[in-house]
């Protein structure tokens, strides 16, 4: 297993992002980097010019908004998927598998009051079943409901200086817990160690978390600027 905490980071102002992540003391550990020109959103991980993962969304992403990837192993083993979804502003607490009655609950409750779901990941085995998610923590979901939009209009860099917490579950238990650090030029994410899991769930985790970081880079921008 890596040793905790890693850093993941990529500049602010880049086009498409190469993601450097680093351990505990230093060391590289590999990149991932966003192809620009591809029929589908792909992520490419790599070590020192040796390619260890791919993300690849199961859309096409012109003619299709990607929702789904697939987390594959250099030689196209598949390792599990990435399902995005909202998650409710009234309760981020609990790992919920069924949520049909919830989910109704919730969105009257949020249209009543005005509030804003944010985006969340679900991670699920090879065979579909969902095993783990990521979603931002219970005080970002409370800073989004600030009225801060007229503000961010008027000062159009202020997305900089958001920096939402994200907790990792695998099953019921929360096993990393990621902080973006306030930054101007470079984005900059640590991911803590929180809780255990076995060296086989490592590549599912953190190739999710770096799809993750790709999409909450863009929806920061969409949300703030």
């Amino acid at each position: 297993m890596y040793r905790y905490p890693l850093t993941f980071t990529f500049p602010a102002f880049t086009l498409t992002p190469t993601i450097t992540a680093k351990d505990a003391g230093g060391a590289v550990l590999f990149t991932a980097s966003k192809k620009l020109l591809s029929t589908r959103d792909e992520v490419d991980v790599s070590a020192n010019g040796t390619a260890l993962s791919k993300i690849v969304s199961q859309e096409n992403r012109i003619t299709d908004i990607p929702s789904n990837w697939e987390l594959l192993t250099q030689d196209g083993r598949k390792l599990g998927t990435v399902d995005d979804d909202f998650i409710s502003a009234i309760d981020t607490s609990k790992f919920i598998a069924g949520r049909g009655a919830q989910i109704v609950a919730d969105m009257e409750v949020e249209r009543a009051l005005n509030l804003k779901a944010l985006k969340m990941y679900w991670i699920k085995d090879p065979s579909g079943k969902k095993v783990g998610l990521i979603a931002p923590d219970k005080n970002s979901m409370f800073a989004i409901q600030l009225p801060l939009y007229s503000i961010v209009r008027q000062l159009p860099i202020f997305f900089r200086f958001i920096t939402p917490h994200y907790y990792v579950r695998l099953g019921e238990e929360t096993v990393l817990y990621m902080e973006k650090k306030r930054t101007l030029f470079t984005d900059t994410y640590v991911l803590e160690l929180q809780g255990k899991f076995g060296d086989q769930d490592e590549p599912v985790l953190i190739n999710s978390i770096l799809l993750a970081l790709v999409y909450e880079r863009a929806r920061l921008k969409e949300l703030y600027s």
